[in-house]
């Protein structure tokens, strides 16, 4: 999956639980300030998001620079790659 298109799943996820109803969501866009969403409705997106990309929880340390949608699209992009497992044989090795 491209980061283009997980960014936008990002984006439609976000729209789907912005705090008093659905909304044009942009990456630049602050969580807490332009969109509203207060710690229990980010906790509340964050198991969305680990469940729409079939993730394990979300790493603190990641979890902590969460600011706005870009951020979200980010991690979640490196998230979705980290866990795409190689087919075997395709380590480059010939064979």
């Amino acid at each position: 999956m491209s980061t283009v298109a997980i960014g936008a799943r990002v984006r439609d996820v976000v729209s789907s639980m912005v705090p008093g109803g659905p909304r044009e969501v942009r990456s630049p866009d602050r969580l807490a300030d332009d969109l509203g969403f207060d710690s229990l409705a980010l906790l509340e997106l964050a198991l969305a998001l680990e469940v729409e990309f079939d993730l394990q929880a979300i790493p603190e340390d990641h979890a902590v620079s969460l600011v706005t949608v870009r951020d979200l699209e980010t991690v979640i992009a490196d998230l979705v790659t980290d866990n795409v497992v190689e087919p075997a044989g395709a380590t480059g090795h010939g064979g």
